[in-house]
């Protein structure tokens, strides 16, 4: 079965029987009157990994439940991600960054109001400062929409402002007034790590301060869509271990430097199986001016409901390449139906398989919605964009001119041919 990516909300894709993993927003919901600690939104998937979608269901565990030492742990070390470690990393390699990054890391919590809950609610989560002027980098879903937050640091509680967010790539700046002697975390780059590299993660999993994490790169370039419908990708995946909690907190590398703002976990039992991911920093660092003067962020979009292409889908629907984008409807008035893009003639249940199937962008060759997505999001808003497409067989040009993101997305529908 193929990944059914909606641009009005995720993927589609029905669950495996042997059982469905989740990807979740690592904040931790804390309902105010006793309804317990759950995670924030959470997205499921299938059992391979690779079917991702945008069913939000209710989770709840309790304040008390922390997650018991592996017996491969350290005793030495503040690891607690249960992987066996080199003499040499276990010898002072990660205290000594725990150490040094402690100070600058902070405890974020947004109360807003539950529909539903019976009262207010606290998403509690990560933030580290990024400057000594009081700025502190944390997720977009950790500050929830609010406009005021509280900080934690050392133990102290201090007002904090939301000057910028973007939901859309889950990032977000709080202000404070920074206490005497503040130190930013040392900025690294993502752009440089492989796999099998240290990386270290600190937070607060399940509200348990001051909790750290080591493990190693995954893998990278990692994709997964977000509620907004939006494809993220190039997230940086971890075996460090990352909880309810962890959001908005620190990935760093062996020389203490960020490489990576802890954001989402794949897991089939809402904890660390060892499957987390986090936004390279580098994407924080490029939208950062814009986020400091609280300007909004635009995303580039193209309106399209559409199927990964894969060798299995091409010869069901005896589609002449097995690579690709599978266009299955347009937004309507949205840019690639403005553009004459076409969407499948069938149902979603019954498809036909007739719709128009990118193939490139600018001569880059797609190879799914993720690299899509990747593609054009470095185009700015206005840009055009010539996607290559087959139609009935036949090869031609789709000059699309990108539009914003939409903040409400219309359904898309299918178009005829």
């Amino acid at each position: 079965m193929a990944n059914r990516w909606r641009g009005d909300g995720g993927w589609d894709e029905p669950r495996s029987p042997r059982g469905s993993k989740w990807i979740a927003w690592v904040g931790v919901a804390v309902f105010v009157y006793g309804l317990g600690v759950g995670t924030g939104a959470l997205v499921q998937s299938s059992s391979n990994g690779a079917g991702l979608t945008g069913a939000v269901p209710p989770v709840n565990s309790t304040p008390s439940q922390a997650v018991p030492s592996s017996p491969q742990q350290s005793t030495g070390s503040p690891n607690t991600s249960g992987a066996t470690l080199s003499p040499a990393m276990d010898s002072g390699v990660i205290t000594r960054i725990y150490r040094n990054s402690l100070p600058s890391i902070v405890t974020i919590t947004a109360v807003s109001n539950s529909k539903g809950s019976g009262g207010p609610s606290e998403d509690i989560g990560t933030g580290f400062f990024i400057n000594n002027q009081g700025d502190i980098a944390t997720n977009a879903h950790v500050v929830n929409g609010q406009k005021t937050v509280t900080v934690t640091i050392a133990g102290k509680d201090h007002k904090g402002i939301v000057v910028g967010a973007d939901t859309i790539d889950d990032l977000a700046i709080v202000h404070v007034t920074p206490p005497a002697g503040i130190q930013p975390l040392p900025i690294g780059t993502a752009k440089n790590l492989q796999p099998g590299d240290l990386v270290i993660a600190i937070g607060n999993p399940f509200q348990l301060t001051d909790s750290v994490s080591a493990g190693i790169v995954s893998g990278l370039n990692r994709s997964m869509p977000t509620q907004s419908g939006r494809v993220m990708s190039g997230l940086v995946q971890t075996d460090a271990a990352l909880n309810p909690g962890n959001s908005g907190g620190p990935l760093l590398n062996s020389q203490g430097q960020v490489v990576g703002i802890n954001t989402a976990i794949e897991s089939p039992v809402q904890g660390s199986v060892g499957i987390g991911f986090a936004i390279p920093i580098d994407r924080l660092m490029k939208l950062l001016p814009s986020l400091l003067r609280g300007a909004a962020v635009t995303h580039p979009w193209l309106g399209i409901e559409a199927l990964d292409l894969s060798p299995a889908l091409a010869q069901q629907g005896h589609l002449p390449v097995a690579q690709g984008v599978l266009v299955m409807s347009t937004v309507p008035g949205g840019p690639a139906a403005k553009a004459g893009l076409r969407g499948d003639t069938g149902t979603s249940t019954n498809p036909k398989y007739d719709g128009d199937i990118i193939t490139a962008v600018n001569g880059t060759p797609v190879t799914g919605v993720a690299s899509l997505t990747a593609d054009i999001s470095n185009d700015p808003i206005g840009s055009v964009v010539h996607l290559t497409v087959l139609r009935h067989g036949r090869q031609i040009t789709v000059n699309v001119t990108l539009a914003p993101w939409p903040k409400t997305l219309p359904s898309a529908v299918n178009n005829a041919p």
